[in-house]
């Protein structure tokens, strides 16, 4: 049994989320999309699903998408955990019927998430400010959450920031995941893209800087409500009794 790890390019992964899982004792399956690799074609030794973000418009119909977007309802209907990051929020919404559209304004950098009452008071934002901020890296957003989905949390610029359906079901725009030298390849390969936003390199760099610390310590705990709530080491062992 293992936690399914979807990765849509060589510049975005699961990063530091993942290495915690590791620490925890999880066994990750990561599946490359991107490079060919093919997603399981059932779920019965998948404890959990993870998807990472990635260039990819949500709207892409690459070959891999059609059953990456079955696999995570198929997931969701059986009450899997699931967690989508960035893109792999948007694919999450699309795949539930949410709706996408184009940002009117990108997110790129630094920029401030609020909680709604019910974020503030679920398990996996606990321990995270009302207001505060996180790392972005998008064009596109959810537009109408999937019905039954309720939101999380919210910035000036993307209204759905996080968002949960069931009880096992959870995703956010923002990424948590990163690492400072992951930070420091997207500014470097994306350069062009954020001198066209307007949006300034070295202004990132300096937000990265003043931001990275605490940033690592709050979504450290992001990662301890997924690794010891939300897929839960003690799930795992009792499906492998049965």
């Amino acid at each position: 049994m293992a936690i399914l790890i979807i990765e849509h390019s060589e510049l975005t992964g699961s990063d530091r989320l993942g290495q915690r899982l590791l620490e925890d004792g999880h066994r990750l399956l990561v599946v490359r999309v991107h490079l060919g690799e093919k997603l399981p074609g059932d779920l019965d030794e998948i404890d959990g699903v993870i998807s990472c973000g990635g260039p990819q418009d949500p709207d892409s119909n690459e070959p891999w998408v059609e059953q990456e977007l079955a696999l995570l309802r198929t997931a969701d209907a059986l009450e899997l955990p699931v967690f989508g990051m960035c893109l792999g929020s948007q694919l999450l919404a699309r795949a539930l019927g949410g709706e996408l559209a184009r940002c009117e304004q990108p997110e790129m950098g630094w920029y401030d998430v609020r909680l709604t009452a019910v974020g503030y008071a679920d398990f996996i934002l606990s321990g995270q400010p009302w207001d505060g901020p996180q790392f972005h890296w998008h064009h596109w957003e959810v537009s109408k959450l999937p019905e039954g989905a309720t939101l999380l949390a919210s910035s000036d610029r993307c209204g759905v920031q996080a968002w949960m359906k069931g009880i096992s079901t959870y995703a956010v725009q923002f990424h948590p995941e990163c690492t400072a030298e992951r930070i420091e390849s997207w500014i470097l390969d994306d350069k062009e893209q954020l001198d066209q936003a307007g949006i300034s390199s070295a202004a990132v760099k300096d937000d990265t800087v003043k931001n990275f610390a605490d940033y690592v310590r709050l979504t450290d705990r992001l990662f301890e409500a997924i690794s010891q709530l939300l897929m839960p080491m003690h799930t795992r062992l009792s499906r492998q009794r049965n």
